[in-house]
């Protein structure tokens, strides 16, 4: 199957609005039924700004920017008002059906500190964890280009610098 989009493309997906993510990688689907046989593709993104992972479907996709100008894009794109990651999310409505009592309230405050301090460790390593990955897979994909010459290691390379400028860039804010 044939798809115009590519590794590296910057695109903006329906649902997703004010979002834009990197082309990561796709898979051709040929899927079997009592009704007969669908094929299609299936792509797997990255959002350019807070790195969240979404799966979609090609006819969702509109392409913003080829792979080739995406890191000049990304420097000139104000992220300002960018919408927050969506896999997180939680309402307290749906912990506490009903008010509870001040006291319970009070032990639950004593309970929240301790586990925002913890949160606050798994998140720092959580951030670490990420940012090592990320030089890593810049490293191999400069090696990659650097031993075989292959344009497209240094663009994967180029896209990785992206991200690891923009963590610089929330890390300094």
């Amino acid at each position: 199957m044939k798809t115009e989009f590519t590794f590296g493309d910057i695109v903006s997906v329906a649902g997703y609005e004010n979002r834009i993510f990197y082309v990561d990688a796709w898979r051709e689907v040929k899927a079997t039924d009592e009704w007969g046989v669908s094929e299609y593709v299936e792509f797997e993104l990255t959002d350019a700004i807070n790195g969240e992972f979404l799966d979609a479907y090609e006819t969702d996709l509109r392409l913003v920017c080829r792979k080739q100008f995406a890191e000049d894009y990304l420097l000139e794109y104000d992220e300002t008002n960018y919408p927050e990651p969506s896999g997180g999310a939680f309402h307290i409505a749906d912990i506490f059906p009903t008010l509870p009592s001040v006291e319970s309230v009070a032990e639950l405050g004593k309970g929240l500190k301790k586990v925002a301090s913890d949160m606050s460790k798994k998140k720092a390593q959580e951030v670490s964890k990420e940012i090592d990955g990320l030089l890593d897979e810049y490293n191999d994909n400069m090696r990659l280009y650097e031993t075989f010459g292959d344009a497209e290691y240094k663009t994967k390379a180029d896209v990785v610098l992206a991200k690891l400028r923009r963590w610089a860039n929330r890390c300094r804010n």
